[in-house]
């Protein structure tokens, strides 16, 4: 092994030590120094990494590889990306007889990520992309002098990498609940569910930017993992410019005994028919995390949308067996509203008095077991009271609206406060917000399904304190066994 390479490196290093000694203290700028020192450092870092894609090479003739025999040994150069820069490597192939696909023993060992990255790279770009956009994240690295990439390769990377993950996700996600620990002082698992409005393209939208010359070749990541959503709401609204549908998220909640909350795992999908996947990894989470801990009470949380808590209580009835009894609650920051609108249907001029009657009706709701049953009495003997039109519509509609709620039993607040279990839906709601609104919602933006998606894939794993984790398992898909051929 050559190492020329390295002792300059080295001795750029010394060169520097002895041109900092012979400076005036006056004269230095720090920060042009600091940046030398990173580029000389990088200049080591690329040196020792290609000693190490060096050493997973063969130089056999043959090689076994899946059950076969791979030969027609040649070597040619290779680029990859690693933390400190761009590394070129003269590597081996192989080809099985016939010719055909090409094999790089290389690659498969080390686990190169789509051909080109280093895993700890790879790490570097998908957190990136869950935490900026594409534009912010390359000025950051950049600035950062760690993994320093393109734009388009922050946009085109996380992309592959998230459409692997789909075609392996049951597995995946299987392999990480496997590894979730529920917090030992747990005593409540909350499940929640929301929606949250996203920007994308509508299905009529002229492509941006500079017209292409001719056909265009499918995105990379469709080439090598073939489609991954095949059919969503944009892509069949009618719409043109910039239209918003309806994404999912959930969120499975810890809290102790004094309805302290202790930990979430995030799960959030991009807009489809039902919001079935969102449930479906929902529900998976939950039987993960009881059959860690069957004592945990179970409660579902949510607004009043009724197609999520047809997705919750559906849930519900296929708890294991030895669960004990669930519990379900409108999230009570939904409930108030309606009180709220209630109150001041009753005294429409009065405003303060609107609120002290909406808090009244609140408190009977938080305080006592039959606080339903008293609550919708009072309302409804104001509603007589209340002259016909807009106002009496109003208070219909809360009375309505409310009592549903309560014959579904999702109005027990009093029970779950004494029992130190959480009574709003808080958490999803701000999932929502940390998801999908902080990172999607910017000016101008708009997400392609499967764009949207990687998004998605990599701030709930952040969010979740699962992107290690999360990240080791797409890796080990990388990885394979090559052998030397006996």
């Amino acid at each position: 092994m050559n190492g020329t390479g390295m002792k300059r490196a080295l001795r750029a290093i010394d060169d520097f030590r002895r041109d900092v000694a012979e400076m005036a203290p006056h004269t230095i700028d720090l920060r042009e120094l600091e940046m030398e020192v990173q580029r000389r450092l990088h200049t080591v870092g690329r040196e020792l990494v290609t000693e190490v894609l060096q050493r997973a090479d063969v130089k056999a003739p043959t090689v076994t590889y899946q059950g076969q025999q791979w030969g027609n040994r040649r070597e040619s150069p290779g680029t990859y990306t690693s933390l400190f820069g761009e590394v070129d490597v003269l590597r081996s192939t192989f080809q099985r007889g016939g010719g055909g696909a090409v094999l790089v023993p290389l690659d498969v060992r080390l686990g190169i990520v789509e051909k080109r990255y280093t895993p700890q790279a790879a790490r570097v770009l998908t957190r990136a992309i869950a935490l900026m956009t594409a534009e912010e994240a390359a000025g950051f690295l950049a600035e950062a002098g760690v993994a320093s990439v393109s734009k388009s390769t922050l946009h085109r990377v996380p992309h592959a990498i998230a459409a692997r993950y789909e075609q392996r996700r049951q597995a995946i996600n299987d392999e990480l609940r496997e590894s979730e620990e529920v917090p030992d002082d747990a005593v409540t698992v909350q499940v929640s569910m929301d929606g949250v409005m996203v920007p994308q393209d509508g299905e009529h939208t002229k492509p941006r930017g500079r017209k292409p010359s001719g056909p265009q070749a499918p995105p990379r990541h469709e080439q090598r993992y073939s489609v991954v959503a095949p059919s969503y709401p944009s892509r069949e609204d009618g719409q043109s410019g910039r239209a918003w549908h309806e994404a999912c998220v959930g969120t499975l909640s810890y809290w102790n005994a004094r309805a302290e909350h202790l930990k979430t795992v995030y799960v959030a999908r991009m807009p489809e028919s039902g919001k079935g996947t969102v449930a479906d990894e929902l529900e998976d989470e939950l039987h993960a995390a009881l059959a860690q801990r069957p004592d945990l009470h179970v409660c579902f949380a949510a607004d009043g949308n009724p197609t999520q808590w047809t997705l919750l209580e559906g849930i519900s009835i296929r708890l294991p067996p030895e669960t004990g009894e669930a519990s379900y609650l409108l999230d009570f920051y939904h409930c108030a509203g309606y009180l709220e609108a209630a109150a001041n249907a009753v005294h429409h001029d009065d405003a303060p008095a609107a609120r002290v009657l909406a808090r009244h009706w609140g408190d009977i709701l938080l305080e006592q077991d039959d606080g339903a049953i008293r609550t919708l009495k009072a309302m409804r003997y104001h509603r007589e009271q209340v002259p016909r039109g807009l106002r009496s519509n109003a208070m219909k509609k809360s009375i309505k609206f409310l009592a549903n709620q309560a014959r579904r039993g999702r109005l027990a607040y009093a029970e779950a406060r004494r029992n130190h279990r959480p009574i709003g839906s808080g958490v999803v709601e701000a999932a929502a917000k940390t998801v999908v609104n902080v990172r999607m919602k910017r000016a101008g933006a708009r997400f392609s399904q499967h764009g949207g998606q990687a998004v998605m894939l990599f701030r709930t794993a952040v969010l979740s304190d699962r992107f290690d984790r999360l990240s080791s398992c797409i890796e080990r898909t990388y990885v394979s066994d090559v052998r030397e051929a006996a």
